[in-house]
């Protein structure tokens, strides 16, 4: 096999691994798992994602999409608050009495879209309540999340810097291998 095919096959391969491997949940801004679908909330369908999928010790990346119930047009004006209750955090503090609740934002570029990050200091079930304000009323949403000890290594990756380091490193043998050959020929 020439150098040329098995650099093609090794390609391949790390392509087909990593399609294989590649996380399943995904939005625009990374692996967002959704945990609410268009769930009514007063005068809104509330769609909630957060990252990491399994919410884990540390910060949470919450993504709200808030849509008018009537008309399932997106609500770009509203002031939307997240807070994150329910387990004992490392604090102290008891049960129901979380963190502050955050405002996520919008942006320009994505006007439909509130995200904004809470804490989670102690493992449990813990409860995201989101609530929503704005020209067309009020409305809560509450979703219970388990929080679990962050760590361990996603395969994804492992198999991503496999392949990285397997496709450099074939890369180098053969301009080494190029270069014995042009060596020992007397050819540049």
């Amino acid at each position: 096999m020439t150098t040329t095919a098995a650099l093609t096959v090794s390609l391949l391969l790390a392509v087909a691994s990593l399609t294989v491997l590649a996380p399943k949940e995904s939005a625009a801004n990374g692996a967002v798992r959704v945990i609410v679908n268009d769930a009514p909330a007063g005068p809104y369908l509330v769609t909630i994602g957060i990252l990491p999928g399994g919410p884990t010790v540390g910060l949470l990346h919450v993504s709200i999409r808030v849509l008018d119930a009537a008309t399932k047009t997106p609500v770009a004006d509203a002031t939307v608050a997240v807070t994150a209750a329910g387990a004992v955090t490392a604090a102290g503090t008891a049960p129901g009495t979380g963190p502050a609740p955050i405002q996520a934002a919008n942006t320009p570029q994505s006007p439909h879209l509130y995200e904004g990050f809470v804490t989670l200091d102690a493992v449990g079930r813990w409860s995201l309540e989101v609530e929503i304000e704005s020209p067309l009323g009020h409305g809560t949403l509450e979703t219970p999340i388990q929080v679990t000890e962050g760590g361990g290594l996603n395969l994804f990756y492992i198999a991503l810097g496999a392949a990285v380091v397997g496709t450099a490193g074939l890369l180098v043998w053969t301009r080494l291998q190029r270069r014995a050959r042009s060596r020992r020929t007397g050819t540049p």
